[in-house]
Formats: structure tokens, sequence, C-alpha cells
């Protein structure tokens, strides 16, 4: 039994993973708001969930990896330490990583079911592959192919510069960068970022769950806010994929596309991606997926440490 935790910028999700015949299981989910020190609340986790104690715990979260294997979020003050954490779950230390770099992790276990296909062709199933999301914020992360097995490579992709490529985008980057000194990918395609973009459209303020609603319910600025998120979030990946030669398909996690559903506009995130001539037919045969498993960084995280133990 493995503790694994995805520590995001907003909330912490804790669960015991199982190995079965079938694959892992998750027991004892649990939803906490991210607090600034973790070993109290990960102690009183394990109390409560009453299991017998968990032979490792690894843990991801919203930043990059630090020289002495901690991460400080970006968007929120708390470090994920390994020896700290290791002590609470009572492993001695704890395995810490990006958290795209345990997204990433989990796509080559993931079945056609936890997949919804949006767009592109074929693909090459022996070429790199691009995981991204937007939650609190924007993280990224690389596949590459290698004798059979996937080597996983973080990086902070979310912190790019966004750049407009036409004469509504233009509009609304200069706008955003009335704001801020700098527009990055970051801060549009993120939460907040939603708002931001309506905020740009209109001069109003809604949180990102009432955007989406006003959207369904006809209005034109809620509307524009998530057409353009999409587009300028296709544009993101396909410059990710054409930076990777990740011909092997782009998957789509995090906490905003895959709570849409059959909301999410395939097209207009298509469009986005391919619209990068004279490469627009090279990235039209690269698939792209939206990720609809419930918790890809915890079925990651609890395939890498599963694997590490073996090593």
């Amino acid at each position: 039994m493995i503790l694994v935790g995805d520590i995001g910028g907003t909330n912490t999700r804790l669960a015991l993973a199982v190995t079965a015949d079938d694959g892992v299981r998750l027991e004892h989910e649990r939803y906490f708001r991210t607090p600034p020190d973790l070993a109290p609340l990960i102690r009183d986790y394990l109390a409560a969930a009453n299991r017998a104690a968990p032979a490792a715990a690894a843990l991801c979260g919203a930043g990059p990896l630090r020289a002495d294997g901690s991460i400080h979020l970006t968007n929120v003050d708390c470090t994920l330490e390994p020896s700290a954490i290791g002590t609470a779950a009572g492993v001695g230390r704890a395995l810490i990583v990006n958290d795209f770099e345990a997204v990433a992790q989990a796509i080559p276990a993931l079945t056609p079911d936890q997949l919804r296909a949006c767009g592109g062709g074929t693909g090459d199933a022996r070429a790199p592959r691009i995981v991204l999301g937007a939650g609190t914020g924007l993280g990224i992360a690389s596949l590459l192919p290698h004798s059979g097995e996937w080597i996983v490579i973080p990086g902070e992709g979310g912190h790019v510069d966004l750049a407009p490529v036409n004469d509504e985008e233009l509009i609304v980057w200069q706008r955003l960068r009335q704001t801020s000194d700098r527009v990055s990918a970051e801060m549009v395609l993120s939460g907040s970022g939603l708002q931001r973009l309506y905020h740009a459209l209109c001069g109003s303020t809604l949180d990102s769950p009432s955007i989406t609603k006003a959207a369904t319910a006809g209005d034109v600025a809620a509307h524009r806010a998530l057409h353009l998120f999409t587009r300028w979030l296709g544009r993101v990946a396909g410059n990710a994929a054409l930076t990777l030669g990740a011909r092997g398909g782009v998957y789509v996690a995090g906490g905003i596309v895959p709570a849409w559903g059959e909301h999410f506009d395939a097209v207009q995130f298509r469009a986005g991606f391919e619209d990068k001539a004279p490469f627009a037919g090279w990235l039209a045969e690269i698939p792209s997926f939206v990720v609809t498993h419930p918790q890809p960084a915890l079925l990651g995280l609890a395939r890498l440490a599963t694997r590490q133990s073996k090593i």
C-alpha cells in the first residue's frame, strides 16, 4: 500500500494506492484545502484511514523540483519536503515529483474508456507525447519512448510567453498586458486566467464556474472567453508538439477541461493547435485526447513509486 498525494495550488488530494490484478486501485480518497504544512494533515489522514502503515509515500506538487528533492508550490506558500513528509507518513523519506510528471506517468496505463478523443489523425505510437492541463496553474510534461518504456520529462512550459495570432486575440492580449508586465500562458490558461479573459472582454468579474454557467445560458462575453481560452490552449499545445515532435499524441488533463465534459469545444482547440503553417497538415495528423480518469496524478504516482521500489 502506497500513500499518494496530489498537492495543488488550491486543493490537496490524498489516497491509498493498492496494486491489484486489474491494476492500481485508489482507496480512502480525500480532498482538503492545501495547507502551509502538510505533515499534520498527513498524520491525521493516516490515523483516520485506520489501515496498516504504508510501504511508501509519493506526492506531487505544482512547481519545479529543487536540488534537494523538494518542491515549493508556485501558487501557494507550501513546501513538499521529502524527509518531513516521509516522517509524517512513517516511511522515512517520501518521493516528491512535479504534478504533471505524475500525470504523464499515468498516460501509458490509461484505457480507451479513460480518454475522450477530440480530433486529429492516428499519430505514431512510437513517437513522443505531450500532456498538459489547466487548473490553478498550467502544467506541461513530455513522454519520450525508450527501449519499450516511457521516459517522463517535466517542465515549466506553462510559464512561456503567450502570443496573440489574430486581431481578436491581439485586442484581448493588449487589455491583459495593461494589468501585468508579462502575459504568460498560465496567466490566461488557468482558473484565474479565465476570469481575466472575461474581465478583459466585458469589464465584469465572475469566478470560473460562473463563467462556464453563464456561457451555457447565453452570455456572449462568457462564451467568447471560453472560445478564446480553448483556442489559446490549442495554440500552446501545438507549440509544445512542434517543439518536441510529439506525433504520438497530445493529452489534455487538469481541473478545467475534463470538468467541461462534452461542452469542451474540440473544434476551437484543434483550430488553435493546427494553425501553424507550413506545418498545419503535419499537426493535423497528431491525435488529441481529454483525460477522463478522475485522478491521473495519483495513478501516475502509484505507478512511479511501485516501479522505483523494484529497482
